[in-house]
């Protein structure tokens, strides 16, 4: 009799361990679906360590490109004009940089010219086919990515890491070895 109670109580308290255990895993694998990932985390604005806000601007093509369309990439974002003679003076080494590194360091170079007036992207066109500039250039025709990014002096280039992360905000122009610098300096 003794033994039957033995067995009994075990296999009770075997039933409940079964029946607890099996209460937190579920409860675990719930509490892992809504806890948000570090980059939820971030908060969006243009500082160093923000997430980098979205946009949406026309390339020279028409096409509509979104930043965020180069998740998991590196990208410079670089705020330009063809009047602005540093900007002017980068566009070579940052061409350099594109055709012979950006796929070495999985990079792309956003260029957003803030030029405003509806001629400009006849200007615009004419700039990059004079310097064969074959990376994306967007149009910001109303001024509203130049100003959310606070491109005052141009240029002013944002780079952002894989995750959509600022990782550095540098104003005045570049030289491809800058560039190749500043991508090895976040990898």
């Amino acid at each position: 009799m003794k033994r039957s109670i033995i067995g009994l109580v075990v296999l009770i308290c075997l039933f409940a361990y079964g029946v607890f255990s099996s209460n937190m895993t579920q409860s675990t694998e719930a509490e892992k679906e809504t806890i948000p990932t570090a980059s939820e985390l971030v908060e969006v604005g243009i500082k160093v360590g923000d997430k980098a806000p979205n946009f949406t601007l026309s390339s020279l093509e028409g096409m509509e490109v979104k930043l965020s369309d180069y998740k998991g990439k590196t990208v410079f974002v670089n705020f330009w004009a063809t009047w602005c003679p540093p900007c002017r003076a980068e566009m070579p080494h940052m061409q350099e940089f594109y055709s012979e590194s950006s796929n070495e360091y999985q990079t792309e170079i956003l260029a957003v010219n803030i030029t405003s007036d509806e001629s400009s992207t006849k200007v615009v066109k004419d700039f990059v086919r004079q310097y064969g500039i074959t990376f994306p250039v967007l149009m910001d025709m109303e001024g509203e990515q130049a100003e959310m990014f606070a491109a005052i002096t141009i240029p002013t280039t944002y780079l952002i890491d894989k995750n959509g992360i600022i990782k550095k905000r540098i104003v005045g122009p570049m030289s491809k070895e800058r560039m190749i610098e500043l991508v090895t300096s976040i990898e």
